[in-house]
């Protein structure tokens, strides 16, 4: 037994005209961030920390990003994580072995 779903009401009905409007003048006003402000959210460059070297990983079928510090040769960070590089040789080592019957 299929229940009626009652219909949905205009989108003017469900928001006052005043609301809208307001909504509006927001998002137009907000101001566009500068480059330096845009290169900052997006983390440490290479510039400013080290080196960063991109590499492919042929087991796991994934190019691997990885920074390290200058100075002391300390990785700062790897994407994708190890982890995530461990489930894609996985699944690349199943895939091989599937290909192979």
């Amino acid at each position: 037994m299929r229940t009626a779903i009652p219909p949905v009401p205009p989108l003017e009905t469900r928001t006052a005209p005043a609301a809208r409007d307001a909504a509006v003048e927001t998002t137009e006003a907000a101001p566009r961030p500068t480059l330096e402000q845009a290169q900052n959210l997006t983390g440490p460059s290479p510039a400013e920390h080290g080196k960063l070297l991109v590499r492919f990983d042929g087991e796991a079928g994934r190019f691997v990003q990885t920074m390290t510090d200058a100075a002391s040769k300390e990785t700062i960070w790897t994407y994708p994580s190890q982890t995530q590089l461990s489930y894609s040789r996985a699944v690349m080592a199943y895939l091989r072995a599937l290909s192979r019957r």
